[in-house]
């Protein structure tokens, strides 16, 4: 790679193992950072290095199942400190490909991977996503790890996507059009990804739900089934790992746990429902009322406790043991074995007339009485139970009283 010249200010950030220029933010008038960020010459948010840490734990753990050395793309690559991370801090680490369609990116990537020289490892091209993951859909030029991080939705990436990635490859995806996906704009989620939102306390994990099952739809189309291994939501984005794995009967099973959520919005009863059990109207049982619908989404296990558990077993030996990381990856594994949404305290406790409870409260009591229960990182006042709504009330009643 040869050397170029950046055209901007930069900085110099560090980062995992690697050392990156970024652009240097002009302060005026105290702007918000995102929107600093957004009128940046190439793009770099530093709240997002959550999400590029989990890649490199998930990676790993990938990369030694695998047993291969990996190749990796990621065709929007901005400075191309995740490419750069991924060479740097996970073994095995055969090629990577990072592309961008905006020249300044292109050649401030070029320069950081001459900075931390890893030029002969990763490859950098100025191209559009889908036209770079399309030149790779010929068998032989595939990618074992395909990272799609766009500003918005992941989905118009999808199709170019799972063409170029390996029979037991996997792949990351970012959303953050989090209004859509939570019920603000329904007609846009239900335009791009299929499925119908609701507005809830619940609806960041709906949001993954919904970008899981789209994920699985689109994949059984190329008979391959997704298969989550890790997904999760956290400053205004959720994430999603998915394994891909070909074969009909396989893409036929995972589609089995694809269905609905109806949500009752008068008592916050709440129901899951497969494909066949779909009708236009349904009454909550609580109550009466007429229950809302949310889906065709992703009912199974957001991740893979396997997978949880080695990234945590990794996260110390990489460095990568911050305390929002762990307490996320141990909530994660708290979550896994419980049904579909989680109840907030506060909104329970509004609606009985009782003072806020403490959510570790609440979770052991309803242990005590023989329910599953756990704490979710969705939300901080979250509880995921097998408890119905009616059982949760009489249980924050009881607590209050005493």
């Amino acid at each position: 790679m040869h050397k170029t010249r950046i055209e901007f200010p930069t900085r110099l950030v560090y980062e995992g193992s690697a050392k990156i220029k970024v652009p240097e933010l002009c302060v005026k008038n105290k702007e918000p950072l995102d929107h600093l960020i957004s009128k940046a010459p190439v793009f770099y948010n530093p709240i997002m290095r959550l999400n590029r840490d989990f890649c490199i734990l998930a990676l790993n753990v990938f990369q030694k199942s695998l047993a291969k050395p990996v190749t990796v793309c990621e065709p929007m690559c901005g400075t191309g400190v995740r490419g750069i991370r991924i060479a740097l801090e996970v073994p095995e680490i055969s090629r990577v490909v990072l592309s961008d369609i905006n020249p300044k990116a292109v050649q401030l990537a070029f320069e950081n991977a001459r900075l931390n020289n890893v030029s002969e490892k990763v490859r950098i091209r100025w191209m559009d996503a889908n036209l770079l993951l399309s030149l790779h859909s010929h068998p032989n030029s595939r990618f074992d790890y395909i990272d799609i991080d766009p500003f918005g939705s992941p989905v118009k990436y999808m199709d170019s996507t799972l063409r170029a990635i390996n029979y037991g490859g996997m792949i990351a995806l970012t959303a953050t059009d989090m209004a859509p996906l939570c019920g603000v704009n329904p007609r846009t989620c239900l335009r791009k990804y299929g499925s119908l939102p609701i507005r809830a306390s619940y609806c960041h994990e709906l949001a993954v739900r919904i970008l899981t099952g789209s994920l699985i739809r689109i994949a059984a189309r190329f008979d391959l089934a997704a298969t989550p291994v890790l997904s999760y939501a956290t400053n205004h984005y959720i994430r999603l790992y998915a394994i891909l794995r070909k074969g009909i009967k396989i893409a036929d099973t995972i589609l089995k746990q694809v269905g609905f959520v109806r949500h009752c919005p008068k008592c916050l009863n709440r129901k899951t429902l497969d494909l066949n059990e779909a009708t236009p109207k349904i009454e909550c049982k609580t109550c009466g009322s007429e229950m809302l619908l949310s889906g065709p989404l992703w009912i199974g296990e957001l991740a893979n406790k396997g997978f949880v558990e080695e990234m945590l077993e990794n996260s110390e030996r990489a460095g990568l043991w911050d305390p929002k990381s762990l307490k996320m990856l141990h909530l994660l594994l708290g979550e896994i074995g419980q049904p579909p949404t989680f109840f907030n305290i506060d909104e329970l406790c509004s609606r009985v007339g009782v003072e806020s409870i403490p959510t570790d409260l609440v979770v052991e009591d309803l242990r005590k009485k023989s329910f599953n229960a756990s704490k979710t990182h969705f939300d901080e006042r979250g509880v995921k139970t097998n408890a119905d709504v009616s059982e949760l009330y009489e249980t924050l009643k009881a607590l209050s009283r005493r």
